[in-house]
């Protein structure tokens, strides 16, 4: 069983590889399934916020961007590091 914070280092791992294209299709996976399956932790925890504005950095493709995204990953990562989906 994966974590979302297992979810969520691969989002980070992948920004960290310069591979922005798969960052940004994982965030999107990410954020499908847990409207799927765990809508309550989207309204939770802003989760919606989060995806929205990563992908609005990511897409504008500048390292300062990338640096705030990493640091707010890292952050709900360590967040979620008991809840499995």
């Amino acid at each position: 069983m994966e974590t979302i914070s297992n979810g969520l280092r691969i989002i980070y791992d992948l920004i960290c590889k310069d591979d922005i294209d798969n960052a940004l299709w994982e965030v999107n996976e990410l954020e499908q399934y847990l409207i799927q399956n765990a809508p309550g932790l989207i309204e939770k925890y802003h989760l919606k916020t989060y995806f929205t504005k990563w992908r609005n950095r990511l897409m504008r493709n500048q390292n300062h961007n990338f640096n705030l995204v990493l640091d707010e990953i890292e952050l709900l990562a360590n967040k979620f590091d008991n809840i499995i989906f």
